[in-house]
């Protein structure tokens, strides 16, 4: 029986293909991969620790820098979770407001997934294309918060502040320039495309076994046909009064995942569209003081963020400051499959699967 050479790749944690600072350690056997390890923790920043040294209202910009393709979530979801431990309640006019910068930030980060995928496979354009979509949406960002990439938005009680005059006529006009673009230019850029097709479909297969065994949500567990959304199992903020399908598929390959993120696009379309007919008048925050005090507790909120399921459990203890802040990472679940689903592939996609969880390395390292 011939012998076959056993070489051992490292790969990043600083590589053109790796989605920030992840380090995969394969062994290979010619143009095959038979064992697997992931590296994480190299952007470790103890945020966790640093919330127990700021007041309240003072934590934002950490989350912002948590899952920084989508900051606004990261950050309505502390919002959410000090709000529901100090017994406040935001103005409707608030929670629509919330609603529809969660789904365009959600819409931003898919775009930055289709991109970055489609570069890791080498479709330059798509990659081009992605960014060029998701700037109207930064520029929209900008003119809400003054931010872009980490708008710092949300306070305690509601946002900083109002949308300014005018601006719904132009989201929806970006709304629909998006909308276009990803049914029809990306169709063909990407699901119409035989390389494509080639390099994703039937590639990586996660099972429904393997989603629950390693406990992965969100888009991933979707492309596997395990049709669990929080906004539609346990509603919050405003999903409750809008129309949405949850895109589902089942092969939970790599290009499900990819089919799966395209589609969100347009349902996070549609709710945005909702959310602006019927957005009420009135306050959009709700006072509140800067430095706060919240009664001992233990709270626990979880929100659908664009990678998944990410939770706050937040403990205090009558002070000012948290006691205990833990976060629980989506993308961390998933990174930690690849060491079952990067074996008995070729090298080269490797990539395609990596890229297709989506991660963000901030939030798993925390």
């Amino acid at each position: 029986m011939e012998h076959k050479e056993r070489i051992r790749l490292n790969i990043g944690p600083v590589h053109p293909a790796m989605h920030g600072v992840l380090k995969l350690i394969l062994d290979v056997e010619e143009d095959t991969i038979v064992k697997a390890q992931t590296e994480l923790g190299f952007l470790h920043r103890s945020s966790e620790k640093i919330a127990e040294s700021r007041f309240f209202s003072n934590y934002y910009p950490i989350m912002d820098k948590l899952d920084y393709v989508s900051a606004l979530n990261m950050e309505i979801l502390y919002a959410s979770t000090v709000e529901k431990a100090a017994n406040i309640e935001i103005p409707a006019r608030a929670i629509y407001m919330r609603t529809i910068m969660a789904e365009i930030q959600r819409i931003m980060s898919h775009l930055i997934f289709i991109g970055s995928f489609g570069e890791d496979i080498g479709n330059i354009t798509g990659f081009i294309w992605a960014l060029r979509e998701r700037e109207l949406l930064m520029n929209v960002v900008e003119k809400i918060s003054g931010g872009r990439l980490a708008p710092m938005y949300m306070c305690n009680g509601g946002m900083f502040y109002d949308f300014p005059e005018g601006i719904d006529n132009e989201i929806l006009n970006v709304l629909s320039t998006i909308e276009n673009k990803v049914s029809h230019e990306y169709s063909a850029m990407f699901t119409k495309n035989q390389i494509f097709i080639s390099r994703t479909k039937g590639i990586g297969v996660l099972t429904k076994d393997m989603i629950k065994k390693y406990g992965i949500t969100g888009p991933i567990a979707r492309a596997s046909g395990i049709q669990r959304d929080l906004r539609k199992v346990s509603p919050y903020l405003a999903y409750d009064k809008v129309e949405f399908d949850v895109p589902v598929a089942d092969a939970g390959d790599t290009y499900s995942r990819f089919i799966v993120r395209t589609k969100e696009i347009l349902e996070s379309i549609k709710i945005i569209r909702q959310c602006l007919k019927d957005i009420p008048p009135g306050p959009y925050k709700t006072v509140v003081p800067w430095v706060m005090r919240i009664p001992k507790k233990d709270t626990f909120v979880k929100q659908e963020s664009p990678r998944g399921e990410m939770g706050i459990f937040l403990v205090t203890d009558g002070s000012d400051k948290p006691y205990r802040l833990k976060l629980r990472s989506p993308t961390f679940f998933a990174l930690r499959a690849l060491e079952e689903l990067l074996v008995n592939i070729r090298v080269a996609d490797a990539f395609a699967i990596v890229a297709s969880m989506d991660p963000v390395m901030g939030e798993v390292d925390r």
